[in-house]
């Protein structure tokens, strides 16, 4: 039993609405059906109007020899892959939504399975007016993880897992336009501090990302 997930994704899910105006469903213990059945939902009803954020909080897990990384949802069962959900099924779910900016935030273990392979690379500074401009004209495919292929705490937070905390305390303090890459140089940081691990940030790969495309975040 996880100490923490449950708290770390209302919490999340509270800042986001409040301060972000994000429209937020929350999902608790929930089977792989149920977090397929959401994502066909949102397949369903979301256009490239549209910006979606999914929060993963839970057990994950990597398969050695596949080399495929997992979410573990509640039904889940030691070495019976049945109700385990893979990275693969995820990338194909985001593919398929039409929304114009997907984020994947994920506090699990082995979570860093999503990034591997892809860096996002340097920078290249541009007007800030200038940056965003040209981002928000372009459809982005992202995934921000708590950890790489390690363990990663389940607390240690005030209350939250580390990777939460940090996470929450950048966005309660956030008072400007940012963007994920960015959100993410703040997390990193925090997290390395507390715990033996370092968050990562990257495109997902065959998801559909264009270069040069973020995830952007406006408080009101």
């Amino acid at each position: 039993k996880l100490d923490t997930a449950q708290a770390d994704a209302m919490a999340i899910g509270n800042l986001l609405s409040e301060r972000y105006h994000f429209q937020v469903n929350v999902l608790l213990d929930v089977t792989r059906g149920d977090i397929i059945q959401s994502l066909d939902e949102y397949r369903m009803k979301l256009s490239e109007k549209d910006n979606l954020l999914i929060y993963f909080a839970g057990h994950g897990w990597v398969d050695k020899g596949s080399e495929r990384g997992y979410w573990l949802p509640i039904n889940a069962e030691k070495d019976n892959r049945t109700n385990w959900l893979s990275n693969a099924d995820i990338t194909d779910s985001v593919k398929a939504i039409n929304a114009k900016r997907v984020l994947v935030v994920v506090d699990s273990c082995y979570s860093g399975t999503l990034t591997r392979g892809l860096e996002r690379g340097v920078r290249i500074p541009t007007l800030k007016s200038k940056r965003f401009g040209i981002m928000l004209g372009l459809r982005s495919r992202t995934v921000l993880t708590s950890g790489g292929l390690e363990p990663v705490l389940d607390g240690g937070g005030n209350g939250h897992s580390v990777f939460a905390n940090a996470l929450l305390l950048a966005l309660k303090q956030n008072n400007e336009v940012i963007d994920a890459t960015e959100l993410f140089y703040r997390i990193r940081r925090q997290v390395s501090l507390d715990a033996e691990q370092s968050p990562q940030y990257s495109n997902i790969r065959l998801a559909g990302h264009e270069v040069g495309g973020d995830f952007i975040f406006l408080p009101q």
